[in-house]
């Protein structure tokens, strides 16, 4: 007869100490009790009267081997978790110290490091084209066009760029066209910069510019464009436009900022800190900021 397995003898065993089962399953059990150790311990426990739950109670222990082993895998899943949770924490944290480090740079220095730092909104501190109104355009006796615009809201910087050629993206190459461009802005983290009333840009429409290579080029604006939050640029001016002529006011405050950039410019060649392409593509400007009075015409 072969031996029953321990669960079917476990189940016998209460019959078994009461003698009430059968002389077949008598023989069953005494043989499996004579080679499995684990069901003597049972059988000694029923017979001493240890109750059914603290049997049940050692039972579980005859699996707690298993159950340790269960309990250590979860144990180490939950420090992994923990572990990469903490990692994920401690990496947030760095992150978010590199953009709180970027943005007092660009709020200190208005920079856009290379370019690329406008394209993240939260850095992109140009006021939206919408908030800027042109008030001013005329045509200088010289060529040139004289632009004034004001902010709507907080203003306290500006950039503007002249005479770039126009890149066109979709065919990868320079169109022999050109362009000028500005830009209002506000550094929310310079506390004590003064806010700008208003901006006046004088921008050459052609000008002969040295190239790289040596050569003398004219260059000539096909459009001036607003830039704004986003990207978005409004055209202020395009090539053909009819343009009211500068009153003679205008044109001394024109020349007043011409005079000024040119300086600045000689300044900057002298000490090597641009090129004559550089400042060729440079643009005049005059800022009315609003701690001062409001200036008459001159």
């Amino acid at each position: 007869m072969s031996r029953i397995p321990c669960n079917v003898n476990k189940d016998l065993l209460p019959l078994y100490v009461d003698d009430v089962c059968s002389e077949e399953s008598k023989s069953m059990v005494e043989e499996h009790l004579a080679g499995c150790e684990k069901c003597q311990e049972y059988y000694e426990a029923l017979k001493e009267g240890i109750p059914e739950e603290k049997i049940a109670e050692e039972k579980e222990g005859l699996l707690s081997e298993e159950k340790m082993r269960e309990a250590a895998v979860s144990v180490i899943k939950a420090t992994k978790k923990e572990i990469t949770k903490s990692q994920t924490i401690k990496a947030a944290g760095i992150v978010a110290a590199v953009i709180l480090v970027l943005f007092v740079i660009e709020g200190l220095n208005g920079s856009y490091m290379g370019g690329w730092l406008e394209k993240i909104p939260i850095f992109d501190i140009r006021l939206k084209a919408d908030d800027v109104r042109v008030t001013e355009m005329y045509q200088l006796k010289s060529g040139d066009l004289f632009v004034t615009v004001e902010p709507d809201k907080k203003c306290t910087m500006y950039y503007m760029s002249n005479l770039q050629e126009i890149y066109d993206e979709k065919e990868e190459k320079f169109t022999s066209e050109f362009e000028g461009f500005f830009a209002l802005e506000h550094a929310p983290l310079e506390m004590n910069a003064v806010g700008i009333r208003s901006c006046s840009f004088v921008f050459p429409l052609s000008k002969e510019v040295k190239e790289y290579d040596g050569t003398v080029r004219e260059r000539e604006d096909s459009v001036i464009y607003l830039e704004g939050k986003g990207g978005k640029r409004v055209k202020v001016w395009e090539k053909g436009q009819k343009v009211e002529i500068a009153p003679p006011e205008i044109e001394g405050k024109a020349k007043r900022a011409i005079e000024k950039e040119y300086q600045r410019g000689r300044e900057d060649l002298e000490n090597e800190m641009a090129t004559p392409e550089e400042v060729a593509g440079r643009v005049a400007s005059i800022a009315e900021h609003e701690d001062e009075p409001r200036r008459k015409a001159d």
